[in-house]
């Protein structure tokens, strides 16, 4: 068992930190703690009877947490100087809403919950470059893309293993998934440690860019949430300082669903960032009730997934998908709309829109899908 990474009088002072706030705005911190990012906390279940309907998807994780001796949790919230590498196999039921992830019981029902039907440790990075080259070989040319996903604020190394799964069977894209899995220590309690915990990911997160950019795969697709879009954020800034053109040419498209970075902050981040990734998606709304939280928290500073400037982000080169009037999320905060909700997981899966061919601008979107739903996903733009 890992200790609590937050201990002591830090900790006293942040449970008390978050009463304060919770006595004035009791509603908000209600819906922050129900969709920071993640439910209870999921562990690795076993599945070898599949005599059932469902999928297995492979997922190649990347992580700098430090391991834990359980086989059901794996990594903890702990920091580690070294990354590790696995090749994780995630079923996936088909028996289940679009959007949704119920997290394996102790004797898991393959019909309706997720589990994992292989778990192999590839040792190093020269090791998961050939087995993920393996993998692309099997898809179309044009169907080669490896997608990145970068996880949010209180997030175990398992939930966001099934939580990539998840987002690759649901929006069925013929990727190559690799999940990074910064060391968040997965508990509410943990906001401020999980902030310092992106600052020392950035490194393990570059390297993992730079090693999906030396595959054999036409692009890399960057798919962050929530605080992860920091961590993203950063390393891609690290990528742009030291002068690596040809993964950031390689990064395509980079998605920031609900980002919580300052909007000055964020400004910054992206004028340093040369060249730009193509096309650069920021996903925001008005209605999330986990970043108005962290604006309260951070005395009224806007973040960025709240979409208050999408002119200024659209003067940045950035593309704003406005999901303020979809309404079918199943977290109930619409922080994570963009994984669970069905109106958009049909939209992507019709092909309206893509994690890899994203419209550019409103006229070319309606020209696709019509003007009530340009209208609705590019209010302001």
């Amino acid at each position: 068992m890992t200790p609590d990474p937050v201990v002591g009088t830090e900790r006293d002072q942040l449970y008390a930190w978050f009463a304060k706030i919770a006595t004035r705005l009791p509603g908000l911190c209600v819906a922050f703690f129900l969709a920071a990012c993640a439910g209870a906390p999921a562990q690795f279940e076993l599945i070898d009877d599949m005599q059932t309907e469902g999928t297995t998807v492979p997922i190649f994780a990347v992580t700098p947490r430090k391991p834990v001796d359980d086989p059901k949790v794996r990594f903890g919230g702990g920091r580690n100087s070294e990354l590790s590498y696995a090749e994780i196999d995630v079923w996936v039921p088909e028996d289940r809403k679009p959007g949704t992830i119920k997290a394996p019981s102790r004797d898991p029902d393959p019909a309706t919950e997720f589990g994992i039907t292989g778990i192999r440790e590839t040792g190093s990075a020269a090791a998961q470059l050939a087995l993920i080259n393996a993998q692309l070989r099997r898809l179309k040319p044009a169907d080669r893309i490896v997608m990145i996903f970068i996880h949010g604020y209180n997030v175990s190394y398992v939930s966001g293993i099934y939580r990539q799964a998840q987002l690759i069977h649901d929006f069925n894209q013929p990727v190559v998934g690799i999940h990074y899995s910064w060391p968040s220590a997965g508990k509410t309690s943990a906001y401020l440690y999980d902030r310092d915990s992106v600052q020392f990911a950035r490194d393990g997160l570059q390297k993992t860019i730079e090693l999906a950019a030396r595959s054999e795969a036409k692009s890399v697709a960057v798919v962050a949430h929530s605080m992860g879009t920091l961590l993203t954020m950063e390393a891609v800034r690290q990528l742009s300082l030291a002068n690596k053109k040809s993964v950031l040419r390689k990064i395509s498209p980079l998605v920031l669903a609900s980002p919580d970075i300052d909007e000055d902050v964020f400004a910054s981040q992206v004028a340093v960032i040369d060249p730009k990734p193509d096309p650069f998606l920021v996903l925001a709304s008005r209605k999330d009730k986990a970043l108005k939280l962290s604006r309260d928290l951070r005395g009224g500073t806007a973040r960025v997934g709240q979409g208050d400037d999408i002119a200024s982000l659209q003067e940045l080169g950035i593309t704003v998908l406005d999901l303020s009037e979809i309404d079918d999320g199943q977290d109930g905060a619409s922080h994570a709309t963009f994984a669970n909700s069905p109106t958009l997981i049909g939209m992507i899966q019709s092909g309206a829109i893509s994690p890899v061919s994203l419209p550019e601008t409103r006229e070319a979107f309606a020209q696709r899908v019509g003007d009530s739903v340009a209208d609705m996903l590019f209010l302001g733009n």
